[in-house]
């Protein structure tokens, strides 16, 4: 009895302390476990190549890159999935320009195997098609390669696959080069060197920033490249400016060279965000200063398909409104009202619309685009309650990200959905928040963990089973006996890793969900300020309506 007293307190205390590591360490010290784990599979592979290659390798490419764009790929392997690809714009444009791109590499058992793809893609016709494409092949005891090509001809546009087959020679050479990593360009690779040395530059800088010594911040940003790091760098000067100073000429001058770095940057959907942001906050800067011409011209720089889109709208029309120009304002104020509620600035354009038509003596159209608001933020609420609903529910790992970009065949369309549905909205306002973005990555980093853990179980059982089959041939090779012990004991230590990082994903969760519960009550409290604001925006219009009757009456 004493024995096992004393077995369960310290089965409690573990977990306790387990508990007491901050999640951040626990997670650090889980990666390198994992890391550990996949050498030690890599390791087996190494040993059992001279007697039997259980190595398989996906590549995939496109035949018309015109007629069939791809989104994302999702492989299966004798209906394991395998592998999932988001494909991003450079990726993209690499299928364009008829490169071959990785898919998957793994081990697959000798013998007959069921490969099935899963593509997303749009077609010249403007289709969105969601299509499986299955292909059935032998695995011999030698590396096999598998090129998967995509096309879509004319007129059906019907996206199909052609699979080609390599292996390598009986001497053990291969027929074809194995594609494990992207190739990397001599002048691409030059690229990334100097951007991973400005970043490196950008980061000093900002350790001097932070200590508030710009000048020498400054001096670090004047040796970096023109591009993305060098104008993020002084863009994190003007707010210090800004912050700091009575007068916005020093921070506009900082914001005026950071467009001219930015524009310099390779990556156009990078380099159009963050001018987008820079425009805006040049703009803000000079409607403060009262330059209203000036902050309208920058306003007017701000792309209506970005993130800054509808708060550059609304402080257009204040500058305008500012100037006089009560129905021009009302127009910016009007574009504004059709992007969702938890973007900056649309609150503030629906209350802006009533003041627009006060100003413009129309106390009734006043009344009514009050009301309009009022009826607006009330259905926000609701929005924000189902969604707080489904966090508490599913989790906001899945309530914000997963179901975000999940909503349909259409999902990957993000540059048309974003500015339209409320939920893709909230993620990105959330996402503003540094300690949010760290929450995430963080689950993130851990799904990753599951995932490899999964790829190193699959790939030991076909290790076990290839190595058996060796020894119950008939061949006498120690190593494939010992290689077997070793593969068992990884597979055995595999599922004490897995619980570790089950446990370890469960507090990141709660942590993240945690922060978006709290950023929810927060956008419900604002509806709930905004709904104040125009009740008693309503509430002086009728007083002054009943006051303007009573003197009339007295006339």
């Amino acid at each position: 009895m004493l024995g096992h007293w004393i077995s369960g307190w310290l089965a409690v205390f573990m977990v306790a302390s387990v508990h007491a590591v901050p999640i951040d360490t626990r997670v650090a010290q889980l990666n390198e476990k994992v890391a550990r784990h996949t050498d030690g599979v890599r390791t087996i592979e190494q040993q059992l190549l001279p007697h039997t290659d259980t190595r398989v390798v996906v590549v995939f490419a496109v035949s018309t890159p015109k007629t069939l764009i791809v989104d994302s790929l999702e492989l299966y392997l004798d209906n394991q999935l395998v592998t999932s690809q988001r494909y991003a714009e450079s990726e993209r444009d690499a299928l364009a320009q008829g490169q071959v791109l990785p898919l998957y590499q793994g081990n697959l058992s000798s013998g007959p195997h069921r490969l099935k793809a899963v593509v997303n893609a749009r077609a010249e016709n403007n289709r969105f098609v969601r299509r499986e494409l299955v292909h059935r092949f032998v695995k011999p005891p030698v590396l096999k390669q598998l090129h998967m090509t995509l096309r879509a001809k004319a007129p059906e546009f019907e996206p199909e696959a052609l699979f080609s087959e390599e292996v390598a020679s009986s001497t053990g050479d291969a027929s074809t080069s194995v594609v494990s990593d992207h190739f990397v360009p001599r002048t691409e690779a030059k690229g990334l060197h100097r951007e991973q040395r400005d970043q490196e530059m950008f980061e000093l800088a900002e350790q001097e920033r932070r200590k508030g010594r710009t000048d020498i911040a400054g001096r670090y940003l004047a040796k970096m490249n023109e591009g993305y790091w060098a104008a993020l760098g002084y863009l994190n000067l003007a707010n210090d400016f800004a912050r700091d100073d009575l007068n916005s000429s020093r921070a506009l001058v900082s914001l005026r060279v950071a467009m001219a770095m930015a524009a310099k940057d390779t990556n156009e959907a990078r380099r159009r965000n963050l001018l987008n942001q820079l425009h805006l906050r040049a703009g803000y800067l000079a409607l403060k200063s009262d330059e209203h011409d000036k902050a309208i011209h920058l306003f007017e720089k701000v792309t209506l398909d970005s993130y800054y889109a509808p708060q550059a709208l609304y402080l257009h029309g204040l500058a305008l409104s500012n100037k006089g120009s009560h129905r021009a304002a009302m127009q910016s104020w009007h574009r504004a009202k059709k992007f969702p509620l938890a973007f900056p600035g649309v609150t503030e354009a629906w209350i802006g619309m009533g003041q627009g038509f006060d100003m413009a003596g129309y106390p009734g159209q006043a009344g009514d685009a009050w009301l309009a608001a009022h009826a607006a933020y009330q259905g926000e609420r609701v929005t924000l309650n189902k969604l707080a609903q489904r966090i508490e529910k599913h989790g906001a790992y899945k309530a914000l990200l997963e179901d975000a970009r999940n909503t349909g065949t259409e999902w990957f369309l993000a540059d048309s959905r974003t500015l339209t549905q409320p939920r893709m909205a909230y993620l990105l306002q959330f996402f503003e928040q540094a300690n949010a973005q760290k929450a995430v990555l963080r689950v993130a980093l851990l799904d990753e963990m599951t995932a490899q853990l999964n790829r190193n179980a699959h790939d030991l059982s076909v290790f076990i089973v290839a190595s058996t089959e060796w020894l119950e041939g008939g061949n006498a090779a120690s190593i494939i006996a010992s290689t077997l012990t070793d593969t068992r004991k990884l597979k055995d230590h595999l599922n004490r890793l897995q619980a570790q990082v089950n446990e370890a994903r469960a507090r990141a969760a709660d942590a993240l969900d945690t922060l978006a519960h709290e950023f929810v009550d927060h956008q419900y409290q604002l509806m709930v300020q905004a709904m104040d604001k125009t009740e008693q925006q309503i509430a002086h219009l009728y007083e002054y309506l009943a006051l303007e009757t009573l003197g009339k009456g007295a006339q």
